[in-house]
């Protein structure tokens, strides 16, 4: 009688880990990738149409850094803070690399938006979660 326990296959601990934590990654590469596109011509022309843009966008991005820092055991407070903060800091980035994309603009007032949609984001994991 063979009492050995079975090996685990060295993927078992990488395909949950993709699972949680390429989605954001991919998608900050979508943000990356939009805001490498000059000028700002796909945006709709409604007032402040670009806040509420970063909001969702930064939103959907706070959310995903959420669920994949929410494998961890963290406490809540510091959950969102993590996601949040990870969130503004890649939206300082994107506004910095804006800076240099021909026909766009960075902004304080996007950096405010993007912290806004970031803690949404997170809060609505966060409070979804339990």
């Amino acid at each position: 009688m063979n009492s050995e326990k079975p090996q685990a296959s060295p993927w078992s601990a990488v395909i949950p880990f993709l699972g949680y934590w390429l989605p954001p990654l991919l998608y900050a590469v979508l943000i990356f990738y939009l805001s490498s596109l000059p000028g700002t011509t796909y945006f709709p022309q409604f007032f402040s149409a670009d806040k509420i843009l970063h909001v969702a966008e930064y939103g959907l991005l706070g959310y995903l850094l959420a669920r994949a820092l929410g494998r961890s055991p963290h406490r809540k407070a510091m959950l969102f803070f993590t996601a949040a903060s990870l969130s503004v800091l890649y939206g300082i980035s994107d506004e910095i690399h804006q800076y240099f994309v021909p026909f766009r603009c960075s902004s304080v007032m996007d950096v405010v938006a993007d912290g806004l949609g970031a803690s949404l984001g997170s809060g609505i994991y966060i409070k979804n979660k339990g």
